[in-house]
């Protein structure tokens, strides 16, 4: 009677398999999404105004200042938010995003690449220590890394402590922004992401920079996570009440 072939076997054999490269067909696609994508972003640039109603005497130290800060806000929101970080590049700021290495991550690169912000490879949930390395890095640079403290998968609304251990190591700030578009598209996704329309105006509230020393006890990180977020909560609220 013929041996079957062990489990363990088979799946050495799956592992020594190469993903195929993506053929001609998923490349255009890849292309044209690409195309649609940084078209639409330079719409909404365009387009939509800014209001801050709150905080803007931080947003005026950040740029004066000419060093980074970590700028950090909601998944929900990170369109709305990343379009007004995005219009402080030309007085001086340094925007980056931390964008996985995946496919996926590869179309979001090359749409925020044409955009001129800096991009960070790596991915919180797969490469967590070398993405923080990563972080902590680009910060050294001058680089300003956006950080959303419920992505990339969530829960909503619960704010991780990757950017507390990250302002802790690279000495950079915490820069909270809330913010509220009049008019968006909402998506059908975990954390009912927000679209702004073109034309639209766009409420920013921004909280004092907040520093954090050395982290030296169990669940420092994670409380000081969870103050941030209900102050982030808040700042949402102001920018939308201010609308």
């Amino acid at each position: 009677m013929a041996k079957q072939p062990s489990r363990g076997g088979n799946n050495r054999t799956r592992n020594k398999r190469k993903k195929s490269a993506p053929g001609w067909r998923q490349r255009l696609t890849m292309t044209l999404m690409v195309w649609a994508s940084t078209a639409l972003t330079w719409l909404m640039r365009l387009t939509c105004r800014f209001e801050v109603v709150e905080g803007a005497e931080h947003v005026e130290r950040a740029v004066d200042s000419d060093q980074a800060v970590i700028p950090c806000g909601w998944h929900q929101r990170i369109i709305t938010s990343g379009l007004f970080l995005r219009s402080l590049v030309p007085r001086g700021v340094r925007i980056g995003f931390l964008i996985s290495p995946s496919r996926e991550g590869e179309f979001i690169a090359r749409v925020a690449k044409t955009h001129s912000v800096d991009v960070i490879r790596g991915s919180s949930s797969r490469t967590g220590r070398q993405a923080m390395l990563n972080l902590t890095e680009a910060v050294g640079r001058g680089v300003s890394p956006m950080m959303y403290g419920d992505g990339p998968r969530g829960p909503a609304g619960v704010f991780k402590p990757g950017a507390v251990i990250l302002a802790s190591r690279s000495g950079a700030p915490m820069f909270p922004v809330g913010c509220y578009a009049t008019r968006y598209w909402q998506l059908q996704s975990w954390d009912a992401g927000q679209i702004p329309k073109p034309f639209t105006r766009i409420r920013i509230a921004v909280g004092e920079p907040w520093f954090v020393d050395p982290l030296e006890e169990a669940g420092q990180a994670e409380a000081i996570a969870a103050r941030l977020g209900e102050h982030l909560k808040a700042l949402d609220a102001a920018a939308e009440a201010a609308a």
